[in-house]
């Protein structure tokens, strides 16, 4: 125990006093005051002496006498006033030191509420860096673990040359050490809500997790489950739970991501948030992210196009919305990265139901690109008017047809304007070539709608349960017979964080929450039933995510 081992620390019997007196002094009723309020040093008669340095050696003796009076009469804050008063006269280094070793039992004596209260007092003469140092061992004390760190954190980034600095780092070294179970994790997940059908998917696939891996290792693993009811402040206050039932780690949360990344760094507790946010990870050493992304998608969808199929254009439609714009932007810059060209890119309105403008003006801007001195061909009615003031204008009385300049169009979409849409590609003569989609296509009602006119796709998926891969036909199958429903991306992927967490804690060499980051980024590839994953030096996961395609009108994976 932390109580126990404390006491090998330098200053052992200093700090032997302190839990002792800590103890007494806890079971003593006291009377918090603001800083300040009705507090005075009573008037002393001060020794009538020309000599400035006597004068004011007699007066901090004087202060010091009627500081120990006070912490006698169980006043601690006026004491607390009267060393600083003491300490603010600039005594020489003699009495100085005397001094500060009369404000540290002091301070050992002082429960964590009252020295917080002292660090709001401005102009201090007392040290802040003991105020902080002493809060951290007496939270350490009481058993307040995670209070203890986060006061010890603050200690070694404002005095990391201070005395106590070593007795610190090896009080927050034991802590991390006494509070690491490596058989626990902590799951946050949004349980009630109108998002719990989200938290309880997770908790299908973590639960699996947990019972597939203790049956393999014949080991006891166990998962702490808070609700975090989609409530930025619930999930900071569940890290804290959490850390007080020594987890190893963390998985989640799925919603209100930074409010528990920023609890769980300032803990030091490694958490793995099921989240898309690129710049989460980023936030901290201690946090990951573990999902599939946008920039994830379309590498994926470049590198089939650039590398495997060995195209050389491109062109984007895409809905002129969030979503469409985020995935065009990241895939221009992705095709840049490989080579590619894109020869034409053109926004619609997702509100509308007609697209075959936005397609016109793609082929005919696609088609200026590639013949920039040749002109746009024309219909009977544009020959007859001379109305060609606008190249991309679109005539609905056309009857010829502009040759495509493209092999591939990407088009980042849901599937219910998908189905609408591939029916007026092909009325619009974009025939022959590939369609690229991110895993919205991935819909049975792709499927349904577009038959005949969904050849040649491409898409991108976090989980594919039909897959040919041992690691995911086992868990597909498993979890059917569970749970007698099929499982999705959800409930695969966090199954495999929970893999990760344990089978990473099991090393023999990860003894605390420090180790376990550390071997999180050491570049370690995981097999898991979403395929393979890596953690870059920020956090951040990188997937090997599956492809698929459509065959006989059903969807199958695209091997690689």
């Amino acid at each position: 125990m932390i109580e126990k081992r404390i006491f090998i620390f330098r200053g052992t019997a200093l700090l032997a006093a302190v839990f002792f007196l800590a103890a007494v002094w806890g079971c003593a009723p006291k009377t918090v005051q603001k800083p300040g309020d009705g507090i005075s040093v009573p008037e002393t008669e001060i020794p009538d002496l020309h000599d400035k340095e006597k004068q004011t050696a007699a007066l901090v003796k004087m202060l010091g006498a009627e500081a120990k009076k006070f912490i006698e009469q169980g006043d601690l804050k006026q004491a607390f006033l009267t060393y600083n008063q003491a300490m603010a006269q600039n005594p020489d280094d003699p009495q100085k030191n005397m001094m500060l070793s009369e404000v540290e039992q002091f301070l050992a004596k002082a429960e964590p509420p009252l020295i917080k209260e002292f660090l709001h007092i401005k102009n201090l003469a007392i040290p802040r860096c003991l105020l902080l140092y002493w809060l951290g061992v007496n939270h350490a004390a009481a058993r307040e673990y995670a209070d203890s760190l986060a006061a010890l954190t603050r200690f070694m980034d404002t005095c990391p040359d201070h005395a106590h600095a070593p007795d610190a780092q090896e009080l927050m070294a034991l802590i991390k050490q006494t509070t690491f179970k490596k058989d626990t994790i902590g799951c946050l997940l949004p349980l009630s809500g109108k998002y719990a059908v989200f938290g309880h998917k997770a908790l299908k696939g973590i639960q699996m997790a947990v019972q597939d891996l203790s049956g393999t290792y014949n080991r006891d693993f166990k998962i702490i489950v808070k609700d975090t009811r989609s409530d930025p402040q619930r999930a900071a206050d569940c890290v804290d739970e959490l850390f007080q039932a020594h987890v190893m780690g963390i998985i989640g949360p799925i919603l209100a991501v930074e409010t528990a990344g920023a609890r769980a760094q300032e803990l030091q507790i490694p958490l793995i948030a099921l989240t898309q946010k690129a710049d989460f990870p980023l936030a901290g050493d201690y946090l990951f992210s573990n999902f599939i992304t946008p920039q994830m998608q379309v590498q994926t969808l470049a590198a089939y196009v650039f590398r495997k199929l060995d195209l050389s254009k491109v062109a984007v439609l895409y809905p002129d919305e969030r979503y469409g714009r985020l995935h065009m932007q990241l895939f221009r810059d992705m095709v840049e990265e490989y080579g590619g060209q894109i020869v034409a890119v053109e926004s619609y309105d997702g509100k509308k139901t007609d697209f075959s403008i936005p397609i016109q003006k793609l082929v005919e801007e696609s088609f200026l690109i590639s013949e920039p001195d040749l002109p746009v061909p024309q219909s009977d009615h544009e020959s007859q008017t001379g109305k060609t003031d606008d190249p991309l204008a679109i005539d609905s009385d056309r009857t010829d047809k502009i040759p495509l300049n493209f092999q591939a169009l990407f088009i980042p979409d849901s599937a219910s304007r998908i189905n609408m849409m591939l029916p007026q590609l092909a009325f619009n003569d974009v025939k022959d070539i590939v369609l690229l989609g991110t895993n919205l296509w991935h819909e049975q009602s792709l499927l349904a709608e577009t038959k005949g006119y969904n050849r040649n796709t491409v898409i991108t998926e976090g989980y594919f349960g039909k897959s040919k891969k041992p690691a995911t036909a086992r868990f597909e199958k498993a979890f059917t017979a569970l749970y007698e429903e099929s499982p999705g991306f959800l409930e695969a992927v966090s199954y495999d964080t929970v893999q990760i967490l344990f089978k990473t804690g099991m090393d023999a060499f990860v003894d605390s929450r420090q180790h376990l980051k550390e071997a999180l980024t050491q570049g370690r590839l995981f097999e898991g039933v979403t395929g393979n994953t890596i953690f870059d030096k920020t956090g951040a996961a990188r997937k090997e995510i599956f492809l698929i395609t459509i065959k006989n009108n059903q969807f199958t994976e695209i091997q690689p």
